[in-house]
């Protein structure tokens, strides 16, 4: 299953890597969003997992963070790299189930609408790596599809629109409570925010201590 989901991956946004800049025009208020939430310090040490073509880490580096963007494909981070203007952003090709990084190295992890393309493993894979590289008091920003949308045309959305379009680890995606998941890696959640209808949801977690 794991051979599946990375040929998958590198297949299918290496196809999208030239187009997938058109999907900003549906997320830019949510970058603008989780850059207001994330309560940084000046000059934050910012990881952006599954960075894509890099638009969150750019709204990060706008502020003057060091970011660094991972994904796994090739042809997102050319794309990403090219249009980078600021120095204190940089990208790595990695895998974020195997992060490059040392302990307790960023301040604050991100990851955007990737969770729900992974079959669980990888998906527990991820969220552990990326508590493991956050300091301690340090956060995680998680935005992703609501799983308990109130809202019928969200929840209307979740459950019939999406699941045309969206990869075969969806369903048991929206299925699951994705905070308990952080909440066992030693994570407390701090915020939750709805958007686009209940569609989406920001998740803001602190890490309390060393437990994963």
């Amino acid at each position: 299953m794991e051979q599946d989901y990375y040929f998958h991956v590198r297949k299918q946004f290496g196809r999208l890597a030239s187009v997938y800049n058109l999907t900003d025009i549906f997320t830019s208020s949510i970058r603008t969003k989780v850059v207001n939430c994330s309560d940084l310090q000046e000059k934050s040490m910012i990881l952006d997992v599954a960075t894509g073509t890099g638009k969150q880490a750019f709204a990060f580096g706008q502020k003057g963070h060091d970011v660094v963007g991972i994904d796994l494909s090739k042809p997102m981070l050319k794309i990403a790299s090219r249009t980078n203007k600021y120095s204190n952003v940089r990208f790595v090709l990695a895998d974020a189930a195997n992060l490059p990084f040392e302990d307790a190295q960023f301040d604050l992890c991100c990851i955007s609408l990737a969770l729900h393309e992974m079959p669980s493993k990888i998906r527990q894979k991820v969220v552990q790596e990326m508590v493991r590289v956050t300091i301690s008091g340090g956060s995680i920003i998680i935005i992703d599809y609501s799983s308990s949308p109130v809202n019928k045309i969200g929840y209307f959305f979740i459950h019939y629109i999406a699941k045309l379009f969206e990869s075969k680890y969806y369903s048991e995606f929206i299925n699951s409570y994705l905070p308990s998941l952080l909440i066992s890696y030693g994570m407390e959640m701090t915020e939750e925010i709805s958007l686009s209808y209940d569609i989406f949801k920001i998740f803001k977690f602190v890490k309390q201590e060393k437990n994963y």
